[in-house]
């Protein structure tokens, strides 16, 4: 079972790392098959803010000069994206850095012409839309307005984070749920566990009834049962 730490860290007030977390588990019984870093295998990716830009001419290239913070206020990287305008923030995977999958970044020349790294879309990160919205939109990825250049790019993404991969026995159904694994951590560590919301509100108009309507009362008896009047495709108000 994959379990995130960030998640833990809702239910629990953890003062330990994921590292010291995870040789507390196998103390206590729970097998940790892999703790897993999010931001594996990336390296000097920082956040950039594009301050020019100029279509480099004869290609689809655009020439940027992105503030990168205290690795240069000037640097400058050629993009094949289009999404982007003046003013923007997005990774800048620097001279040296690494991706995903073994990749690094060497400053080259594209077209002619001197790129000092790659403006990097959501993918190349590893990321989905679930991890980071507008991970998947195709183009580069378009940081919150608010990142500051030079920012290490983990904790702006949300790959600050690790999952514990946890072997789960038979005789432990309690703990198949991040809610149930938080419960043992909270034992573990001697914190109280913060119960998430359980309630659910929903607004609409008390005067314009629902329509319910049970296809299968044979499936569904507790529902069918709590409909009043009982016929399928009556209406109920909101009340009931």
């Amino acid at each position: 079972m994959k379990v995130p730490f960030s998640w833990l860290k809702e239910l629990v007030d953890i003062d330990v790392t994921a590292q010291e977390l995870e040789e507390k588990l196998f103390s206590c019984g729970f097998e940790v098959e892999e703790l897993i870093p999010l931001d594996a295998g990336i390296s000097k990716v920082v956040v950039g803010r594009i301050v020019e830009m100029e279509p480099q001419e004869g290609t689809h290239l655009t020439k940027c000069v992105v503030d990168c913070g205290e690795y240069g206020r000037d640097i400058r990287i050629s993009t094949g994206a289009a999404n982007m305008k003046v003013g923007d923030c997005v990774p800048a995977a620097l001279d040296g850095s690494t991706l995903p999958g073994g990749i690094r970044i060497k400053a080259r020349k594209m077209q002619g012409v001197e790129s000092n790294g790659m403006l990097c879309s959501g993918e190349e990160l590893g990321l989905n839309d679930d991890l980071f919205p507008g991970s998947e939109v195709y183009g580069l990825l378009i940081l919150p307005e608010d990142s500051v250049p030079g920012t290490d790019i983990a904790p702006v993404v949300g790959l600050d984070d690790y999952i514990f991969d946890i072997s789960i026995t038979a005789n432990r159904p309690d703990c198949q749920s991040v809610l149930g694994i938080a419960r043992e951590v909270a034992a573990i560590l001697g914190k109280p566990l913060h119960m998430p919301a359980m309630d659910y509100n929903t607004v609409c108009d008390a005067d314009e009834p629902i329509s319910v309507k049970v296809e299968a009362p044979d499936l569904c008896p507790p529902l069918h049962g709590t409909l009043r009047p009982q016929y399928p495709d009556e209406r109920v108000s909101p009340a009931g």
